[in-house]
């Protein structure tokens, strides 16, 4: 029994106890060590809740292509990839600029493809399987 809560407490100093240590300062830390982010993601859930007030209070009854779901992915594409231009610029922020520059071709397209009915979404996966592809073999 000693051995094993050894082993444990090893395990923890090593990995650490759980999701409160990430980044040594818990939530606090790791929202305020991106700012950039941490906007992104406060601009995509005020997004969805214009989205929501949009569509339950029947505003949307007066567009004839609304769907509430496009509308948010379309929505958040241009946010995500909004953020990416701006990783682009700021140095500071470019460690994700891939990543996020790929999700935010993704929610675009997703968007794209539910408002318009049309092949946006494979053809966007699929360019998008082609960079990832180019630049892993690319090393």
């Amino acid at each position: 029994m000693n051995e094993s809560r050894r082993s444990t407490e090893a395990a923890q100093r090593q990995w650490g106890s759980g999701i409160e240590d990430r980044r040594d300062g818990g939530w606090d830390d790791w929202w305020t060590s991106d700012r950039l982010d941490a906007t992104g993601w406060a601009a995509i859930f005020i997004w969805g809740a214009v989205v929501a007030l949009a569509t339950y209070t029947d505003f949307s009854e007066d567009f004839s292509w609304w769907d509430g779901w496009g509308v948010f992915f379309l929505g958040t594409g241009i946010i995500v990839l909004a953020e990416a231009g701006a990783r682009l610029f700021l140095p500071r922020y470019r460690s994700k600029l891939s990543w996020t520059f790929v999700w935010g071709v993704v929610f675009l397209s997703i968007g794209l493809g539910t408002l318009f009915s049309s092949a946006w979404l494979a053809l966007a996966l699929i360019a998008v399987a082609v960079v990832i592809l180019a630049g892993a073999f690319r090393k």
